[in-house]
């Protein structure tokens, strides 16, 4: 009998739920995206914390956060539900063919798309993804005229489209670390291209704090942003996931005001196929995926 053989098997209700204590930051609303009671779902983490002797919530009060072994477990029971979702598309949707046209803005593109299309081809491989990468004012007109099948879209008017969230994150200014474009004035700015959301809530928050400024540079994709900023020729609005060394976030001790969330939306064409749905499905999750781990709450 071999070592592993003597291991306890985790279930995958378990992880499901763990997951979705993470993702939701919530045991009573995790409780209703697993379709179980709050106490059952305390009963299944006190069962998991048994199965891994070790404990993965810290309870204060009212509110729980994860531990050092529950922030690691969670990277694991993702991979768990990722494995058994791969496993059982792989028998289920075996044979089912056809094509999507899929659309992202660069920014969001090039760090959600790679995910989004390795999860679905490992349980669509015979499915064609056309990726379209382009502003989400060009997304939502493609989309419109029928030329998309999905799309994830950075915050903006959606009017009467059916659209669902699947992300949010802070956006925040970044400059370089003992970097000197912070000091200059006017305040010397690398944005995004006409038309973006996060172009858009950062002027507006310069000009309501009274803030001077000059637009020094205007990229498509964040890349050409953090460029600028990298050489320190000027500071820039970026989510919070895409400020990383030598970058460092600046804010009100820098005299500059703060910046809202902004959202990422997923949009469908109307009467969209089979398989656009099921690509929609790995989207969702895949932006889940994304999210930092939030303050957790028992309530």
């Amino acid at each position: 009998m071999s070592r592993h053989s003597q291991l306890p098997l985790i279930e995958t209700d378990l992880a499901r739920t763990f997951v979705a204590i993470c993702d939701t930051g919530s045991f009573s609303r995790a409780a209703d995206r697993v379709a179980r009671t709050p106490s059952a779902v305390s009963l299944q983490m006190k069962k998991l914390e048994e199965i891994l002797r070790r404990e993965l919530f810290v309870r204060e009060g009212r509110t729980v956060r994860l531990t050092s072994d529950g922030e690691a477990f969670l990277g694991y029971a993702r991979r768990l539900m990722d494995l058994n979702e791969e496993t059982v598309s792989r028998f289920l949707t075996q044979g089912i063919e056809g094509r999507v046209v899929f659309g992202a803005p660069d920014d969001i593109g090039y760090i959600a798309v790679p995910q989004i299309l390795k999860r679905f081809a490992s349980t669509h491989p015979q499915v064609e993804v056309d990726v379209k990468l382009r502003s989400s004012d060009d997304l939502r007109r493609l989309c419109d005229a029928g030329e998309l099948d999905l799309a994830v879209l950075a915050c903006g008017e959606y009017g009467q489209r059916m659209v669902t969230i699947v992300h949010t994150e802070n956006l925040v200014w970044a400059g370089l670390k003992h970097g000197g474009a912070i000091a200059r004035e006017p305040l010397p700015l690398a944005l995004a291209s006409r038309g973006c959301a996060w172009r858009a809530i950062a002027l507006d928050a310069l000009d309501a704090a009274n803030v001077r400024y000059r637009i020094a540079y205007s990229s498509g994709h964040s890349q050409g942003q953090i460029a600028a900023v990298l050489a320190d020729l000027a500071i820039a609005p970026l989510p919070e996931s895409h400020v990383t060394a030598p970058l460092q976030k600046l804010g009100a001790a820098e005299g500059l005001p703060p910046l809202r969330q902004y959202e990422v939306a997923l949009m469908k064409r109307r009467g969209c196929s089979a398989v656009a749905e099921a690509l929609a499905e790995h989207v969702v999750a895949s932006f889940a995926g994304l999210q930092p781990t939030p303050t957790l709450a028992f309530a």
